[in-house]
Formats: C-alpha cells, structure tokens, sequence
C-alpha cells in the first residue's frame, strides 16, 4: 500500500502531466491560427475583394437602380505593392504582387488566378496577356478565360512582349552571349532562338508577326549609342539594321504606315522600313514619359528650373511637332486613337487634345488619381486604394 507521501507524489506528477498536455494543446492551437492568419493574407488580394463583391449584391438588392448605373465600383486594392492595369478583349485586368484579377467594365470580378512570381510584370496585345517574372525564369500566357500555358526557361528574363496574334517574345540573359532572344507560339513551343551579339533594350513585332524589330545599344568613346535591328523568324541574319543613333533607345514601335518609331531618351525619330532615318525630334526639355500608336507619338517633357511641363504630339505624316505648355502638375498621358486625340490627366481633371493641339474637351473628377486606362467608353482611374470608373464621353 502506498504511504502518503507517495500518494502526494503520484498527484503532484499527474497535475504536471495534466498542465503539460493543456500547455502543449494550447501551444498547437495557436500554432494553427497563426498559420490560418498567414494564409488568409498571403491570398488577400482573392477573398478580400469577394467580400467586397457580396456587399455590393447586399447593396443592389436595397438600391438597385442605383447601383446599376456603377456596377462594383470602386474596386478596391489591397496588395502592398502598386498594381499594374492592363486590357483584353475589353477586360480590365489588375495584377498585384499576387493575384491577376479579371473585371469586365462593370467592375464585375469574372476571375482571380495566384501567381508566384517575385517581380511580376504584364504586357498586353489584342486578346492575350503576357505575365512574366523580371529577373526570374518563369512566365505565362492569358486570356479572359483561362491561363494558355505556363513555362520554365533556363535563363533569367530580361523583358518580354506578346504581339496580338499571340507570338510571345523574351529576351533572357546568358553566359555566352550578350543575351538571347526566344520565340514561342501560342501552344508554347519555341520556334526561334538568337544569340544576340548586341545588348537588346526593346522589341515590337512586325505587322504580319514574321518577324521583329529591336533596338540595341553600345557605347563609343565614352557616348551611348543605339542601334535598330529588322529579324526574321526564319533566319538568323539581320534583314536590315540602321545607322547608329545619338539616343539610348528606351521602346521601338512598328507604326500603321509601315515605317518604325523609336522613342529615346533624349531625342525620338521614325526610320523607314528599310533602315534609313526620315525624321528626329530632339527634346527641348527632359524626358518624362512618351506613349505611341497607329502613326502618333505624345511625349510628356519637364522643366524642372521653370517649372514647366510640356505635352508634345508627333504625327509621322506631319512635318513638325505640335507643343503645348503648362504651368501645372501632369500626372500622366495616353492616346485615344479612333478619336486621334491625347488625353492629358492632371490632378483633378483630364483635358483632351486634338493631334493638332487643340482643346477637345475637359473632364473633372473628385478625386486625386495615380494614373488612367481607357477601356471602350470609360476611363478607370487609378488610386493608391481602389479604381473608379468615369464615363469618358460624357
């Protein structure tokens, strides 16, 4: 029989077991809500914006008139970085540091797909978009349906561009060359390599897609120089490349009149198609952004001592510039080609401008906007928390 003593003893050990096992089931719950909470947001940008969505319905059930005439807007943002817009087949799409997410212009969210990629970046052409890792290895090709493909590379991605029949170009950098230059097509078979011998800044596809132009830089005698190339997809010699010109070319476009635009940071210029330089613009003023499409330019110039900001629309068919000064913030510009006009946000209203330079119309909006995107009628205007939506031809 025991003493006791060792009765005492035998309680005292049960009630540490007892603690033990309380102290360790307390420890295992915890554990798993601190994991639950990581993973809800790692995934915010996919439920938040849901929640969003069911109190808007909650909301059109109490004012539905009134809430036809918006849709699920504002959409709100909650990625910790800024997110890039983009548009296919009259989708908007937001690609934050996690999600691609799909709207149609009602704001409605129709499907958000996770990706992994630690520097995601998106380019856009007709119905496809390109989402590709800078620096990484990894990229993929959408639509508003679904996800094409997706695809590992054995070198580092330096930049890509997708055309709108959906030719997907990467430019990756290499051990043996300056860089190498990869072709897919749409069911992502590579069907054209280059060593390039030349360090690529840009590329944009010919009119038929049979082949690219690219522009390439090098210094000599301590000045930067580029250079623009014509490939074929089916050969590996150059079809034509220009003379050098005084410029690190930052983009290069094929323009509706077959010639091509190469936009620079310190002048721009056309080329025609085999080569020869028609025209140059050197800039007056310092280089803030520059947009192109069809045959027109917009570039948005600062003067930092005068305090100035220029706007200035380059026709390729017209003989000289068109310039337009202002004294105010621009915070940035787009085209707007089937009205062949340039669309000019400032920080709270938009002006419109012919090719020509002249006032089309002028938009006021309540709110300060990071940026713009015009999708049909509307333009979606970026803040650092969410998108509204303006109808622009109102």
């Amino acid at each position: 029989m025991k003493t006791q003593k060792q009765r005492e003893k035998d309680i005292y050990a049960m009630r540490k077991r007892r603690k033990r096992r309380r102290v360790l089931r307390q420890g295992i719950i915890f554990l798993l809500m601190a994991v639950a909470v990581l993973v809800l947001y790692q995934r915010r940008d996919s439920w938040i914006p849901t929640l969003e969505t069911i109190g808007h319905r909650h909301q059109t059930y109490r004012s539905e008139e009134a809430d036809a005439a918006d849709g699920d807007l504002p959409i709100y943002l909650y990625s910790g970085s800024e997110p890039q817009l983009a548009t296919i087949s009259n989708r908007l799409l937001v690609l934050s540091d996690s999600y691609l997410q799909i709207y149609d212009t009602d704001g409605h969210l129709l499907t958000s797909r996770q990706h992994t990629y630690g520097s995601a970046v998106m380019r856009t052409a007709g119905e496809y978009a390109l989402v590709y890792e800078s620096g990484g290895m990894q990229f993929r090709v959408e639509t508003a349906a679904k996800t094409r493909f997706e695809k590992l590379l054995s070198d580092p991605i330096v930049f890509g561009r997708i055309s709108p029949g959906g030719l997907i170009a990467l430019v990756t950098s290499s051990d043996t060359c300056a860089c190498k230059l990869l072709v897919f097509n749409l069911k992502g078979q590579l069907i054209y390599e280059r060593d390039c011998i030349e360090e690529l800044t840009d590329l944009s596809f010919h009119s038929d897609e049979s082949g690219c132009y690219a522009s390439s830089i090098y210094t000599e005698n301590g000045r930067l120089y580029s250079l623009v190339h014509s490939y074929s997809f089916t050969e590996y010699e150059d079809l034509w490349t220009s003379k050098p010109l005084d410029m690190m070319a930052i983009s290069v476009y094929n323009t509706s009149g077959g010639d091509v635009f190469v936009l620079g940071d310190s002048q721009c210029c056309f080329l025609a198609a085999g080569g020869a330089l028609k025209s140059t613009f050197v800039y007056p003023d310092t280089l803030r952004s520059g947009v192109f499409s069809g045959n027109t330019a917009a570039l948005l110039l600062e003067n930092t001592e005068k305090r100035t900001r220029t706007v200035v629309v380059i026709n390729g068919n017209a003989s000289t510039p068109v310039l337009r000064s202002y004294d105010k913030e621009i915070r940035s510009i787009g085209l707007v080609p089937e009205q062949n006009a340039v669309l000019i946000q400032f920080r709270n209203h938009f002006e419109a401008i012919t090719s020509a330079g002249e006032t089309m119309r002028s938009l006021s909006v309540a709110d300060s906007y990071q940026g713009f995107l015009k999708i049909e009628d509307y333009l979606f205007l970026r803040s650092y928390d969410h998108i509204d939506r303006i109808d622009y031809q109102k």
